[in-house]
């Protein structure tokens, strides 16, 4: 197995979904779900992106992709909330 997803309670309340690779190390945390529908909704997502994301280069010097930086910069943690069914504030 090359890794897994594991769902967790966050220390805030709400859940949490970490990507830990084959010697079980945390790779990457995703954002506080409010509960476990919005959980399994991002679980979703992660797994469809991870299978064939498309690599973008962000390091200083290589902006090719600045127009798109641009747009996400303007999302907020609520946009999250939003697209994953979490409820703001609980």
């Amino acid at each position: 197995m090359a890794g897994h997803l594991e769902l967790m309670d966050a220390p805030e309340g709400g859940y949490r979904v970490a990507l830990v690779d084959k010697d079980d190390f945390l790779v990457a945390m995703s954002v506080t779900f409010s509960d476990g529908g919005a959980a399994a909704r991002g679980i979703a997502s992660i797994r469809e992106i991870a299978g064939t994301p498309t690599v973008r280069d962000r390091r200083h010097g290589h902006d090719e992709m600045a127009s798109a930086r641009n747009r996400r910069a303007s999302s907020s943690p609520a946009d999250a909330e939003e697209r994953y069914g979490q409820a703001a504030g609980g």
